[in-house]
């Protein structure tokens, strides 16, 4: 029996040790905006993606880290929602909105943590940083595009 965070590592070592290293840094960049969140991993078809969420259930969901074979980009849930005037989120549906993180120093970036804050504070469901953190594998996938 392995623990959830041997699983998610597992599911990251599929991709290249490039992408697999930006992933975890990624996630550990995300995590400080998100203290206490549940965080849900769903190892799908065409991406790895770990969901930061006030509940387990996905639908309470405000961030995702989605892993490809080529890059790591952060959604913002409900990213339509939220004032974006620097335009640093990409995307056209009705609610996901996202950036591509192509470099940690991306973080640094006051309007984009300005956004992420956003995107939590605005939640329908808060997260309570008071919780302890919880990863849960909420997905596996039988069929799965390469990794690499």
């Amino acid at each position: 029996m392995h623990t959830a965070q041997q699983q998610l590592d597992s599911f990251l070592d599929k991709f290249s040790p490039e992408i697999a290293a930006h992933a975890r840094a990624v996630i550990e960049r995300v995590r400080p905006f998100v203290l206490g969140a549940a965080e849900l991993v769903f190892d799908d078809d065409h991406a790895l993606v770990v969901s930061f969420s006030a509940t387990t259930r996905a639908a309470d969901a405000v961030l995702s880290v989605a892993v490809y074979p080529n890059w790591v980009t952060l959604f913002l849930l409900h990213g339509a929602s939220i004032a974006d005037p620097f335009n640093l989120l990409h995307g056209t549906g009705s609610a996901v909105r996202g950036v591509r993180i192509l470099d940690l120093a991306q973080f640094d970036d006051e309007h984009l943590q300005m956004l992420i804050e956003a995107a939590v504070a605005t939640a329908a469901k808060p997260i309570d940083e008071q919780a302890e953190r919880t990863l849960v594998i909420k997905g596996v996938s039988e069929k799965q595009r390469p990794r690499r």
